[in-house]
């Protein structure tokens, strides 16, 4: 008796009330999405057909706009009392409410990250992500999608801010941190807990991983968001199969082959990059416009956005240090053009999504270049002497004998040059176009620390003491130009 109520409780009932609503006032469901600001028409007729139901938010909005109560809108969930009869409860209660949503409505969140109140631009990406990863698969291009760019670009903080804007517009949004193997079967055990499934306790992570995949491709409408997948090759065992929901990866990847479209971020604009500073320096309230502050304030900020590159990370490591030591933008600035290195170095004193500095952030992946390709760690040293955009591979190729030991013999053999280019594109590193030039990444935080990384090797032991001086490779990038022109002539 006890499994047939169950069943009957959770079987599926149609919301008339919300439709017939909707149809008096002669709307289509996509025009009540506009009305109440969601921008897909599914999530309309996902709750006229009981398969999903409104958030409290939501609710009011409806109340609001239809001038009748929740009640007479379909949106009371019943609770039973010791008969079994259903009983409608009051919608105001706030803390009844929730809990008397029922389980198969509530939707499933992992997302470990708050919602940050200082995210700033981004909305072409944020648009055009929403448009491809709520699209039915018959109108889709790919449902799954990929936003690539180097380290402290704010690929993780897109797809929160994607996680926490659209979450309405999905049953289900899981978080998985695919840096590493062991991570990924960590996140898929910890999915496996939260839908609690049986094989949740097994030794055998792979059959946990499986099952975890298997529930994905039984159920709709859910959005998997893999963070940090820089190695793409380690996700064929945990990408689950068909259509039934979304994948949104972040990767330092540029080349994301058949496994997903790419959007590539690029560095704040001058007044994206000023917004963030100023708001995250506590001189600017989170949605403020620009224009409220001084020109002033407004001058200096965007100098910083120049110096920084428009890098995210590096713009709120200096906002985080405004605001604690109060020194204001001129103090900053005149700070940063005397002790750069250690303001790169410096992360802010508060909780952050992401703790590591931007010269961490670097060197690490210096690190992972050097082991994968010393020639392309090499090639990242001679560039960061020269003006990043539009190099000539010309100036590479034919100034090779001034590249020395390591670089000199792959700068001429163009296969081997591929290889080393192609390390560097992994992590976002350079771009190259098809006229045979390249740029390399035009941050001048992130160059510096290519340029500085010899200076950091005694204390952080992330390269080789061995590489060339800074000073050797000035001198090598102005051999290697004087060849370059000397042959074209």
């Amino acid at each position: 008796m006890a499994k047939k109520a169950a069943t009957k409780a959770t079987r599926v009932i149609t919301n008339d009330r919300l439709r017939a609503a909707r149809e008096q006032h002669g709307w289509t469901q996509q025009e009540l999405a506009d009305q109440i600001g969601i921008s897909q028409s599914f999530t309309i007729s996902r709750w006229e057909g009981g398969v999903a139901f409104p958030r409290p938010y939501y609710i009011r909005r409806l109340c609001d706009l239809f001038r009748i109560t929740a009640a007479e809108l379909g949106l009371l969930i019943p609770e039973h009392d010791e008969t079994g009869e259903s009983v409608p409860f009051p919608i105001s209660s706030p803390v009844a409410a929730p809990a008397l949503i029922p389980e198969r409505l509530l939707p499933l969140w992992n997302v470990p990250y708050r919602r940050n109140p200082f995210f700033t631009g981004r909305e072409d990406v944020l648009l055009h992500l929403h448009n491809q990863l709520t699209a039915t698969s018959a109108v889709a291009l790919n449902q799954t999608q990929a936003i690539s760019g180097l380290g402290g670009i704010g690929k993780t903080q897109i797809a929160i801010e994607y996680a926490h804007r659209y979450r309405d517009d999905y049953d289900t949004v899981f978080w998985v941190t695919a840096a590493t193997r062991e991570r990924l079967h960590s996140d898929f055990v910890a999915l496996a807990r939260l839908l609690q499934l049986p094989v949740q306790d097994l030794p055998d992570q792979q059959l946990i991983v499986d099952a975890v995949k298997q529930w994905l491709a039984r159920h709709e409408q859910w959005l998997l968001i893999l963070d940090n997948a820089d190695e793409l090759d380690l996700l064929t065992d945990f990408l689950p199969t068909g259509d039934t929901g979304y994948i949104l990866l972040t990767t330092r990847a540029q080349a994301t082959g058949s496994l997903a479209p790419s959007i590539p971020i690029e560095q704040l604009s001058g007044e994206e990059g000023a917004l963030l500073l100023l708001r995250r320096a506590q001189l600017l309230a989170p949605k403020a416009p620009l224009e409220q502050v001084s020109e002033a304030d407004r001058a200096q900020a965007e100098i910083l956005v120049v110096a920084m590159g428009g890098l995210p990370l590096a713009l709120d490591q200096a906002g985080a240090y405004i605001e604690e030591t109060s020194c204001g933008l001129p103090g900053y600035l005149e700070l940063y053009r005397t002790h750069r290195t250690h303001l790169l170095q410096r992360r802010g004193t508060g909780p952050s999504d992401h703790p590591e500095p931007v010269a961490v952030t670097w060197r690490l992946a210096f690190l992972k270049v050097e082991q994968a390709n010393p020639a392309a760690a090499d090639l990242l040293r001679f560039c960061a002497f020269l003006a990043p955009d539009a190099i000539p591979e010309a100036i590479i190729t034919e100034g090779s004998t001034k590249l020395g030991p390591i670089l000199g013999p792959v700068a001429p053999d163009a296969l081997a040059l591929n290889t080393a280019l192609e390390v560097l594109r992994k992590y976002s590193l350079v771009r190259r176009n098809p006229d045979w030039a390249f740029a390399a990444n035009r941050s001048p935080a992130v160059l510096s620390a290519a340029k500085e990384t010899d200076a950091c090797a005694t204390s952080c032991s992330l390269v080789n003491c061995s590489r060339r001086s800074s000073v050797s490779w000035r001198a090598a990038a102005k051999s290697a130009t004087s060849v370059s022109i000397l042959s074209s002539w």
